[in-house]
């Protein structure tokens, strides 16, 4: 697995992309609970920290589960945010599949969305979602 990121779906801020370690939102449609995760990025598509230090969500991974792709594993109920467990890697390949390019992710109809951490709105509000980021988030790159 190796380093990536996404462009800012916003554009509040003169930086474009989402840089390792520099704080972002991660928003969620109203159908999965709505709201935010507010982070900073941990590289790999990880999200959010288990209480034993371990990353929570994996994007990727919900990604899948929002768009309700075909071969998804998990226990119980279909959750609606799902976090990392022995499945992930599985259902991260699915998400993988359906959104690592720009134009798979805007075909989605829940494709990820992650903004500046001062954005406001809601995920429902923001027309647009957010494109991979050329420089994997190893440094942040200002807009042009």
């Amino acid at each position: 697995m190796g380093s990536f990121s996404w462009n800012k779906a916003d554009d509040l801020t003169n930086v474009e992309n989402i840089a390792y370690d520099k704080p972002f939102k991660f928003l969620i449609p109203k159908e999965f609970g709505g709201g935010f995760i507010k982070d900073k990025y941990q590289d790999y598509g990880y999200l959010g920290t288990k209480e034993n230090g371990e990353p929570k969500y994996d994007m990727y991974e919900l990604l899948a589960f929002w768009n309700k792709v075909e071969g998804l594993k998990y226990d119980g109920d279909c959750p609606l945010m799902k976090e990392i467990d022995d499945y992930t890697d599985n259902n991260r390949g699915l998400g993988i599949d359906i959104g690592c390019c720009d134009g798979q992710m805007s075909k989605l109809k829940y494709p990820l969305k992650l903004v500046s951490a001062s954005f406001k709105e809601t995920y429902e509000d923001l027309e647009t979602c957010s494109f991979d980021d050329p420089d994997q988030g190893f440094f942040s790159r200002k807009r042009k």
